[in-house]
């Protein structure tokens, strides 16, 4: 093997800082390190990637089609729909459709509480006010149960649960109910032990038969046989308080444990003998809990507990290794947690986790993957606002430490086994310079490149600067110890220093076609023979030990075999070839020329599957296989094969956009590129998810002539459709498996009309539509195209039937024909004489139409812009009106400023008397606020029992006198509902707007200060 030198930082004089003259000591030093057996990669512990993963959520909201944005419930149903329950109504989702159910389509409530998916392929829907229905797939229709609180549910439906034997348990706000097997009866228990019709928030019957009923005086117990609930309270002290104030929240695990939730108390958890205990991390102190109501508990298969919380977002507890996370929604990443609110967790079919927040149904994908990122949350303290986490370039050293460099001066030392990541910064001509080339000296200091080189003690992390002249004020763009040199590429060539501390300075001559092949020098590559190749912004340049000069490679117009573009980055072997990216597509060529004509290239590009000709990186797995970074992503190379694979969100690719040339190899094979979002870590296995059984890909919604087919009667390959005398048939259809949809791409051909398969555009709801089809028996194929680590394809072969029409029989046609014929002369004459008679009448008409549709229009305005309940301005025509008052405050600097009040107690008064007296408030306090707003200020109803007011030219001081008229004004109300007189009062926020603040800040510090206004004993102004 070639000598090795040890590159020493110590002062000289002359034109540079050199190495030592000590040399011999370290080449004995090294050279028995490289001697002894390699058991360090042997003995090295795992390396968990994951502790750095952050969930991925997808987003359904009311953009999509959602009839309110606060979600409250899921179920999915027998054929695989999922089934959302929100503030607005319930929804029928198949990963593209949002088909909306409301009061007018029979449902008694719009506020749905609870959803439960029935053996029958029915769906248990319980409301906050209506009581309990059941949807119907045979005609599409809606059922309801007795709502009376005495024989029936009651109007007011908390929870459901199955009661393993084809019924459900019912739990309300009158107690406990039951819906026998059958769903035709209702029951209601009497003498149980029960206090009198408490509100039970949760029941679950476990798998023992035991029946648990969580109600607002704790939680109470029957067992399988016994005729009575006990009350119960556990043998913890700590676990005593969670299971003796309002219970929200039962699930049992997959190991017969009992996980229960409470009011404020946190989580406890009640074991198979019985004995109860609260996991450390999930008391009402803690920060995952922080006292708000557990409204949800979800085990999922690989053992975790998922934990709802109601403004803390969702606590993650591990039992094997007692760890516990946390998702919460942050502004900063689209993809976190839609909101903090959430009020039910749903795990699907396809192993992916719902959350009904107050702004959206968010959703993730559970499985384990081997794609990882890390972003900004985990690279930078969380105290950085100026962190960076573009990553401009990768180096993994000899002791399996990772190595990124930043932007403006920021490297990271990443140490993967045990986790730790410490930031570093650069300072003197180096500070707010990109790092864009890491490398390693043989000694095992780290050298990176800004503007000028710095060395970096890898233990102590002491940073030196290591002046070279000619080099201190110029870009570094590459570093390669090769030999007993180091080989610094920059935009003025390539620098060479030696061991003994001399220079060679080697740029582009273009007299010498020997000189480097172009002054950009973007990449240097060692190769298995010793040779190193060059990538130039011009072609490449290959340095051989020994040889004078260099060998250029470049393209050549009109010779294919030629590099196909000179821009080159990385150089890697495999498979006794080389492989270049390039900004024309990936080039390979053999590692020995074939002959005298030296390398000549083949080359795969976009339209081979790579996505772009721009490739970025390229780097070589232990399997064989070449990861790939393109404008367009990642995808994988299999040389054996041809096959190339794209990775997507499926896989866990978070980030879609690297940065040149910026890659490595990490301490067990991991594949790591850097780009504008972070490090991409891909884990060095064949696999990547498990594989699960295929969703099945589905008809979902059918239209024929217009009108929908109950959803029951959809066809599926063993149930065929049967159609007479149908004019247009539309078929909706997908793959119901709700991951990453944008990605699959769908087709259908119907076998026996169509010649070809019709390719659907990406994104568009997948759906097949025809026309007049003549009578026959067709087969509609049905084809979903999944891309990824396990592309794959899914086919469903749907039978269709069409009865001949009367008039498609050939004498018919022919007399139809003939009579036709002798029909048109006539219909000329008098269609002729008849719109010269009705020209007169059309036109009068339009302009009748036109009015009309006017004044329409007019109306749908106003009922877009106003709340229903309140008259007030509805939520979307508030933010509109604070954005019109926001640019022009912003543009003329007159003051704005914004009051959030919110009713003191509502939730309360509701739960006393009710929702209608809720409502009856609600309207009541909104006309006084009105009366009291200013000419130009603009009122809204934001949300629930909270209002916003717009006050253009007003500044704090103002505001908060207006706050305080009204907060008084609403003090002194009395509202008469029935036979009680209703008197209230309001917390309210002010807040007036900062120059260069936008809106969303803007309410933000508003509503801070309503929840200090609340804080501060309620009905008060906290002015910001």
């Amino acid at each position: 093997m070639p000598s090795v030198k040890l590159f020493a930082h110590r002062p000289m004089t002359g034109r540079m800082r050199s190495f030592p003259s000590i040399r011999w000591l370290a080449l004995v030093l090294l050279g028995l390190a490289l001697l002894l057996p390699s058991t360090t990669v042997a003995a090295a512990p795992a390396i968990d990637w994951s502790r750095w993963d952050h969930l991925a959520f997808e987003h359904l909201t009311v953009r999509a089609g959602l009839p309110h944005a606060t979600t409250t419930a899921f179920a999915q149903d027998r054929d695989g729909l999922m089934w959302i329950g929100t503030f607005g109504g319930l929804v029928r989702y198949d990963g593209y459709r949002v088909q909306v159910f409301r009061q007018a389509d029979g449902l008694p409530d719009n506020y749905i509480r609870a959803l439960q998916a029935a053996p029958d392929g029915s769906l248990i829907v319980g409301t906050s006010a209506g009581g309990l229905a059941r949807f119907d797939p045979r005609d599409n229709r809606f059922s309801t149960y007795d709502a009376s609180p005495d024989h029936g549910t009651g109007p007011h439906i908390l929870a459901l649960a199955p009661d393993g034997a084809g019924g459900f348990w019912i739990g309300g706000q009158n107690g406990l109910s039951h819906l026998r097997a059958g769903l035709r009866t209702i029951e209601r228990p009497v003498g149980t032990g029960l206090p009198a019709n408490p509100a039970v928030f949760a029941v679950r019957a476990d798998r023992h038969g035991n029946l648990w009923v969580g109600s607002g005086e704790g939680l109470y117990l029957r067992r399988a046989g016994a005729a009575r609930f006990v009350r119960f309270h556990g043998d913890d002290a700590a676990a005593g308080p969670v299971l003796d104030e309002d219970v929200w929240a039962l699930r049992e695990d997959a190991a017969g444990n009992l996980w229960v939730g409470s009011g404020t108390r946190g989580v406890a958890v009640i074991d198979r003998q019985g004995h109860a205990r609260v996991p450390p991390g999930l008391d009402g102190d803690a920060p995952a809990i922080q006292h708000r109501t557990v409204r949800d508990v979800l085990a999922s298969p690989d053992g975790r507990l998922w934990i709802a919380t109601d403004g803390v977002g969702v606590a993650i507890y591990d039992p094997k290794v007692r760890t516990l996370g946390t998702l919460r929604h942050d502004n900063a990443r689209a993809t976190s947690l839609g909101g903090n609110i959430v009020r039910a967790l749903f795990l699907d079919r396809s192993s992916g986790l719902w959350a009904a927040t107050e702004i959206d149904a968010s959703r993730c994908d559970t499985r384990p993957t081997i794609v990882h990122t890390l972003d900004a949350l985990a690279l930078s303290d969380r105290h950085d606002a100026t962190f960076d986490e573009n990553v401009r370039s990768v180096y993994t050293d000899r002791h399996g430490t990772i190595w990124l460099g930043f932007n403006r001066g920021r490297l990271a030392r990443v140490e993967p086994a045990s986790g730790q990541i410490r930031l570093l910064t650069l300072g003197g001509a180096q500070q707010d310079q990109d790092v864009r080339a890491i490398d390693a000296l043989p000694d095992g200091r780290i050298v990176a490149g800004a503007r000028g080189l710095v060395t970096i003690d890898p233990v102590s992390l002491a940073i030196r600067p290591w002046s070279v002249d000619g080099l201190d004020a110029r870009p570094i763009l590459a570093l390669r110890a090769w030999r007993d040199e180091l080989l610094v590429g920059t935009y003025d060539g390539v620098y060479r220093i030696d061991g003994a501390g001399h220079v060679t300075h080697d740029r582009h001559d273009p007299d010498d076609p020997r000189s480097l092949v172009d002054d950009q020098v973007r990449n240097i590559a060692e190769l298995s023979d010793g040779s190193v190749w060059i990538a130039t912004s011009g072609g490449i340049s290959i340095l051989r030990p020994g040889a004078r000069g260099f060998e250029n490679l470049v393209h050549e117009d009109g010779d294919p075999g030629s590099l196909p573009q000179n821009y080159a980055g990385s150089v890697v072997e495999l498979g006794g070839r080389i492989w270049v990216g390039t900004y024309g597509g990936l080039a390979s060529t053999p590692a020995v020329p074939p002959g005298p004509h030296g390398y000549r290239f083949t080359v795969l590009r976009g339209h081979d599957g790579l996505g772009s000709d721009n490739v970025a990186s390229v780097l070589a797995d232990r399997l064989g296989r070449l990861w790939i970074a393109t404008a367009s992503g990642l995808a994988v190379y299999e040389p054996a094969s041809g096959r190339i694979r794209s990775l997507g969100e499926r896989d866990g690719l978070g980030a879609r956009f690297y940065n040149h040339r910026t890659a490595a190899l990490g301490p067990s094979g991991e594949l790591l590129f850097g780009g504008l979002t972070g490090l991409t870590v891909i884990e060095p296995a064949p696999q990547a998810r498990p594989r699960q059984p295929d969703a099945p890909l589905a008809v979902t919604m059918a239209a024929r002539d217009g009108r929908p087919l109950p959803y029951a009667a959809l066809p599926t390959a063993r149930r065929s459709l049967s159609l007479d005398d149908v004019h247009a048939l539309r078929l909706g259809f997908s793959l119901l498996d709700y991951t990453a949809t944008d990605d699959v791409r769908y087709r259908y051909r119907l076998e026996g009309f169509d010649a070809q398969w019709t390719e659907l555009d990406p994104g568009v709801p997948p759906a097949a539509a025809f026309t007049n089809l003549p009578g026959g028996s067709y087969r509609l194929w049905l084809q979903a195209d999944i891309p990824g680590l396990h592309a794959r394809t899914v086919r469903s072969l749907i039978p269709l039937e069409v009865r001949g029409r009367w008039y498609e029989r050939a004498w018919v046609r022919t007399g139809l024909a003939l009579l036709a014929a002798a029909l048109v002369y006539l219909l000329v004459r008098l269609r002729t004489r008849y719109l010269l008679a009705r020209a007169d009448r059309l036109t009068q008409l339009v302009r009748e139409r036109t009015r009309e549709l006017q004044e329409a229009n007019e109306r749908l305005n106003r009922l877009a812009s106003v709340d229903e309940l309140t008259g007030l301005l509805n939520r979307r025509e508030l933010m509109h009106q604070l954005e019109l008052a926001h640019d022009a405050a912003q543009r003329t600097g007159a003051p704005l400023s914004i009051l959030m009040l919110d009713l003191d107690a509502f939730k309360a008064l509701n739960d006393t008397h009710g929702h209608q007296a809720g409502d009856a408030v609600l309207h009541s306090a909104a006309q006084q606020v009105a009366s009291l707003c200013r000419k130009d200020d603009r009122l809204g109803r934001y949300g629930g029992e909270e209002l916003m007011v717009v006050m253009p030219g007003a500044d704090l001081a103002t505001a908060a006198q207006r706050a305080e008229v009204i907060r008084s004004a609403i003090e002194a109300m009395e509202v008469d509902h029935g036979e009680h007189c209703l008197r209230l009062t309001a917390s309210f926020g002010a807040a007036q707007l900062k120059s260069g603040e936008r809106t969303h800040e803007l309410i933000a510090r508003a509503d801070a200060r309503l929840y200090r206004a609340k804080r501060d004993g309620r009905n008060r102004v906290a002015a910001s």
